[in-house]
């Protein structure tokens, strides 16, 4: 039974002794009603019998009173009115305690209205206007950050339209990337809203359900929603996933789109790559990859600078389709100088580029100044001496000697590069770089010639070329130091005749790997394609077991063949290399080609074979991929073996360790790859972010190693999509009829939010008033006052 106002609160008053205090923003107070149960019920045990009841006690109460008013015929018609008054009075009064009546007084309060807020990475992206009324999409526009525009909103004209919300409803404020946590509500005035853009994750519909899963059993008007909508780390974490489980509680939701639905347009330099060692007045090619997303089919400029000066070397047009495929600009760069260089490359940015520290890549290039030193030694002018000799001469940045094992004494005076003898000190050995020796005859040299060409190569680190022969290499260097050298025993190799069936070299694993021996084009794709069109070859020597820690990088595979033949071997001996050709018909390359990429190989074959390619080389380097990572991305370890004193023979795996901040430790097992036993190769994922320290704990490698520093970071996939994933956020509404805004109306919220009413939240307490002493004393008042009246009246 509904009780007017003022009743209410005058019960409350009495029987609780004062109302309760409505909480700020939450509007609870105390509401009393008055509950009876049918006596029918009670007394007969059946609620069938409630409308006879009534009848009958309505008519036998009427005849009772007609009875009692005859009785009264001698009083006058107010006082009989009055009696009888005072009668039905009593009898009511019984009835009604017959009733069980009892008061119940409950509190009641605002249905809630959660409001969640997103704080993950995404909405950290500068793509909302600082003025509402200009579109987004216009580049010459100040922007804020998605979270910054959250912050304006909420706190404009002093939070005009949340205060409206908190007098209709009992408003939550929440803040969610992985999981929802409370805001305080109004915050305080020192610290106003603190909100900060560093979530992980934005799991949208997790959090949502797990609100709606703290305030269950409440009344809710619906769910405010202010984010971007783009989940994380999958489409299942989206707000439409809750949307059926929403709907099926009738909870409308309504989501507050922040950001612009297209994607942030940004251009990015991945890669910078070029060779680490440079010549002097010799073009180095430099290449660089950009990446753009969220633009429009362009052309854009790309510069490449000193770093040191800043002096602007080349600039480029690079066409970019939109596509976000990476596309590739090379440059041509000749240094005129020698010494250590900071290479440059960058990006021009967009107008409307929020971050532009992605626009730049550097790289450093050593440029040597002196040249190159090469020897070529060879018994008879064959074909691949001639072509060799013919382009080393015109290579500037290769300063060459040769030596003609059958030539005559009037040859090294008509040949400016001839020389009359092999060279006979350590001396003349040590001013060399590379020594390429083709089908020479080791009888020809003395002893102590062939001691040296061990010590050039395993001592002093240089860099050693053999050229197959059909005469002598590697035929007759059974049992001489330069069978050491190779990297298979000479009984393990077979001189076939030379065939008129053409074959067609293929590149290894190892070759693709990263060396730069096979290096004509940039991608990989036109690389391939590059050497699947070159001419093909007819002779090679046939080998049939290589030595441990030799590495294929070219190898022949006939049909119904099992193995492979190898064609082009690298070997590491000591502290130098040795590059073993097994056909003497690199020569063939230049048909139809000349010197392009004839020329290439053996620029890049010198240069990688030359000791001082690197000074600065050690022994032993122990690498990780980049310095940086992020959490669950793999870190890719490497352990280059550069002096094979430094590992014993056969050693196919080594231990490393990691340690965190924290003192933490665990193993990594690096294993050889490939063939090349001077690689070791492992993956680690780290799980944690901080800073890691890497050494190798094996007691098998010799060599002392600096600890190895990385920094894994929180991964930053919330960058990835940029675009505001509105066509989500309507979806959601949609289902749950609730209604869908951007930003820059959410003063209007207020007015499409349900109409709100107090509703009971918990019962306070129960008064049963039937057996209450204020109402046995009221009957007994009644009752009294009827039997004084009579007797006063003399109708007794």
């Amino acid at each position: 039974m509904v009780l007017p106002d003022w009743l209410k609160e005058l019960g409350i008053w009495y029987f609780l002794g004062e109302s309760p205090a409505a909480q700020p923003g939450k509007a609870n107070s105390a509401e009393m009603s008055l509950v009876y149960q049918d006596p029918w019920s009670w007394i007969f045990g059946s609620s069938q019998t409630t409308l006879f009841g009534w009848l009958a006690l309505v008519v036998v109460g009427g005849f009772f009173c007609l009875r009692f008013w005859s009785r009264l015929a001698p009083l006058s018609t107010a006082k009989k009115s009055f009696l009888v008054g005072v009668r039905v009075a009593s009898l009511l009064l019984i009835i009604g305690l017959l009733c069980l009546p009892a008061l119940e007084i409950r509190e009641v309060g605002l249905p809630l209205l959660p409001v969640l807020i997103d704080t993950s990475g995404s909405m950290s992206i500068a793509d909302v206007p600082v003025n509402e009324k200009t579109s987004a999409d216009r580049a010459d526009v100040e922007k804020h950050s998605r979270l910054a525009a959250i912050r304006e909103a909420l706190t404009r004209d002093d939070s005009q339209w949340l205060r409206r919300l908190q007098k209709r409803f009992d408003l939550r404020l929440y803040q969610f990337s992985h999981e929802a946590t409370p805001i305080e509500w109004p915050p305080t005035p020192s610290q106003g809203f603190t909100l900060e853009a560093t979530g992980l994750t934005s799991r949208i519909g997790p959090s949502v359900q797990q609100v709606m899963d703290e305030l269950r059993g409440s009344p809710l008007a619906g769910v405010v929603v202010l984010t971007d909508g783009v989940p994380n780390p999958s489409s299942a974490e989206a707000l439409s996933v809750v949307g059926s489980l929403l709907a099926s509680r009738s909870i409308p939701v309504f989501p507050v789109a922040v950001g612009s639905d297209r994607e942030v347009a940004d251009l990015e330099l991945v890669e910078l790559n070029s060779d680490d060692v440079a010549f002097q007045n010799d073009p180095l090619i430099v290449a660089a990859q950009v990446k753009g997303r969220g633009i429009l089919p362009q052309t854009v400029k790309v510069t490449l600078k000193d770093g040191a000066s800043g002096k602007v070397l080349e600039t480029r047009d690079l066409f970019l389709n939109g596509s976000k495929k990476l596309e590739t600009v090379e440059f041509s760069w000749i240094p005129e100088s020698p010494g250590e260089f900071s290479l440059v490359a960058e990006v021009a940015p967009l107008a409307d580029e929020p971050d532009q520290e992605n626009n730049r890549q550097t790289r450093k290039v050593k440029v040597r100044g002196d040249k190159l030193r090469v020897l070529l030694v060879e018994s008879t002018p064959r074909y691949e001496f001639r072509f060799l000799k013919q382009f080393l001469e015109r290579e500037p940045s290769v300063e060459l000697q040769t030596l003609l094992q059958e030539a005559d004494l009037e040859y090294a005076k008509e040949d400016r590069t001839a020389i009359r003898n092999f060279p006979i000190r350590r001396e003349d050995f040590a001013a060399l770089d590379v020594l390429i020796l083709g089908d020479i005859d080791p009888r020809l040299l003395s002893p102590s010639s062939l001691e040296l060409i061990d010590d050039f190569v395993r001592n002093q680190g240089g860099g050693l070329i053999v050229i197959a022969g059909e005469l002598n290499n590697p035929s007759k260097w059974s049992g001489s130091l330069l069978e050491k050298l190779l990297p298979f025993r000479v009984s393990d190799a077979q001189l076939p005749e030379r065939a008129e069936t053409p074959f067609q070299p293929l590149l290894t694993f190892e070759a693709t790997r990263g060396s730069r021996l096979f290096r004509f084009a940039q991608s990989p794709a036109e690389n391939q394609s590059i050497w699947n069109e070159l001419a093909p070859w007819f002779w090679n020597l046939q080998i049939s077991a290589l030595k441990p820690g030799a590495a294929v990088l070219v190898e022949r595979q006939d049909r119904g063949q099992r193995t492979a033949n190898p064609l082009i071997i690298l070997q590491r001996v000591g502290v130098g290399k040795v590059l073993f050709l097994a056909t003497d018909e690199t020569w063939r390359w230049r048909f139809r080609q000349g010197d392009h990429i004839f020329g290439k190989f053996w620029v890049q074959a010198i240069r990688f074979m030359s000791r001082r390619q690197n000074d600065d080389e050690e022994p032993v380097r122990f690498l990780a991929d980049r310095a940086t990572y992020e959490i669950g991305q793999k870190v890719h370890l490497t352990l280059e073996v550069n002096d094979e004193r430094a590992l014993p023979q056969g050693t196919e795996k080594l231990i490393a360790q990691v340690e965190s901040a924290e003192g933490q430790r665990e193993t990594i097992e690096l294993r050889r790859t490939g063939q090349s036993a001077a690689v070791f190769e492992a993956d680690w994922t780290p799980i944690r972010e901080g800073p890691y320290r890497l050494q190798m704990v094996d007691d098998k490698l010799l060599a002392k190693l600096p600890l190895l520093s990385i920094l894994v970071t929180a991964p930053q996939k919330e960058l990835l999509a940029t675009a505001a994933n509105t066509a989500d956020l309507k979806l959601a509404a949609e289902a749950t009829r609730g209604q869908y805004l951007p930003i820059d109306r959410i003063e209007e919220l207020p007015e499409l939010l349900p109409r709100s009413q107090l509703l009971p939240v918990a019962t306070i307490e129960s008064v049963r008033i039937w057996n209450r002493w204020e109402l046995l004393i009221l009957l007994g008042s009644l009752i009294c006052l009827e039997w004084g009246l009579r007797r006063r009246w003399q109708t007794l």
